[in-house]
């Protein structure tokens, strides 16, 4: 058998007897390799299945011998351990690959880390060790979390190895201007499905699921007391779905600037240039002005030729960000479709319809008799 066959190296201390016992293999047809006779000793190579008969030969010619293993040197051994070792190496990163071993959440905050984690294992209710085909598509994790934080433009998400890793990037802060008065009514400013109200005051006049039009009142901020007409004014937000095609064109090649990992920097006042700085350590007031300790936010520039193949993982991504920016606050890209799409002369170009949720209620103000 296999693990029997292992080549060895027989040394014989010289002795009138050597050449008989030499002789003696021969004539029980044991296989001798590289036979060489040296002043103090004779060596031979051959494998272990012939070892038992060497050695009851040996004793009946009253030889010294030593056994060497002969593949010592060698980096794979044809043995049934070392093939079974090397199968098991083999197979063991192809099972593991296909099992997810953690779901990990990395934000800019620890507050929205553990939102993102709760919602996920709320929604999702799965467990990790899991299969990999048991992990919810991006398309699906994404449109859930987008849906249930509306203060999220985008959840980017990394499936690498054992690993899934979800990066949640917020919405640009926005500074909402109020106004003291209070409006009469909430009405549309375009249609939509209406999907969920946020109201501190006023009467709904629409339900959800409902589909609202351009110039309805959502929300009257007059009720009905009797035969009297009471104000109690309307303030509120009221969501709701519709879609938005857009038309595009822009180059193949284009620059990014992604962000990299945060570093702390020791600036020397007169030695070192000013920097801009995410933060700065606070220090003693006598070695405030000769030394800061500050933290900088990394930048990496590079350039990025789109194709076909970058269509779902870098095209959309950076249609859904623009369109994203050009929305009002709180506003919610839940789904886009490609619809047409053209190369050529260095650019890119075609039409991408974007399913919004967005905040439609729009106060108009008026006589409170009214």
């Amino acid at each position: 058998m296999i693990w029997n066959h292992r080549p060895i190296l027989i040394r014989i201390k010289r002795h009138e007897n050597v050449h008989p016992f030499i002789q003696a293999l021969h004539g029980q047809k044991i296989e001798l390799k590289h036979v060489m006779f040296r002043d103090q000793e004779v060596t031979f190579e051959t494998n272990m299945a012939y070892l038992s008969k060497i050695r009851r030969t040996r004793k009946r010619y009253k030889l010294k011998m030593t056994v060497h293993y002969a593949d010592e040197q060698q980096v794979f051994r044809a043995q049934l351990w070392t093939i079974l070792g090397l199968i098991i190496m083999v197979i063991i990163p192809l099972v593991c690959a296909q099992v997810v071993w953690r779901i990990d959440v990395e934000a800019d905050s620890p507050e929205l880390r553990e939102q993102i984690e709760k919602t996920f294992h709320e929604t999702f209710k799965v467990e990790t060790p899991l299969s990999r085909k048991k992990v919810p598509s991006n398309a699906l994790i994404r449109q859930e979390l987008l849906e249930k934080h509306r203060d999220l433009a985008w959840v980017h998400i990394e499936k690498n190895g054992g690993r899934v890793v979800l990066r949640p990037q917020e919405s640009p802060k926005q500074t909402e201007l109020k106004n003291e008065k209070q409006a009469t009514h909430l009405v549309a400013t375009k249609s939509g499905v209406i999907t969920n109200f946020n109201i501190r005051h006023g009467e709904r006049k629409v339900s959800v699921n409902e589909t609202a039009y351009d110039g309805d009142v959502l929300v009257s901020g007059v009720i009905d007391s009797g035969e009297d007409k009471v104000f109690v004014g309307a303030e509120g937000e009221v969501f709701a779905d519709y879609w938005l095609e857009c038309t595009f064109k822009m180059p193949t090649k284009i620059t990014m600037e992604t962000m990299q990992e945060k570093k702390w920097r020791i600036l020397i006042a007169g030695v070192h240039k000013e920097v801009d700085y995410v933060q700065r350590k606070e220090l003693p007031n006598w070695l405030d002005p000769y030394v800061s300790i500050v933290e900088e936010q990394q930048t990496k520039k590079m350039q990025v030729e789109l194709d076909e193949s970058k269509v779902d993982s870098l095209l959309l991504p950076l249609l859904h960000e623009k369109m994203v920016r050009s929305l009002p606050s709180k506003s919610v890209i839940k789904k886009e479709n490609l619809l047409q799409l053209k190369w050529g002369d260095g650019t890119v170009e075609g039409k991408v319809l974007f399913l919004v949720n967005e905040n439609i209620a729009k106060p108009i103000h008026a006589l409170q008799g009214e």
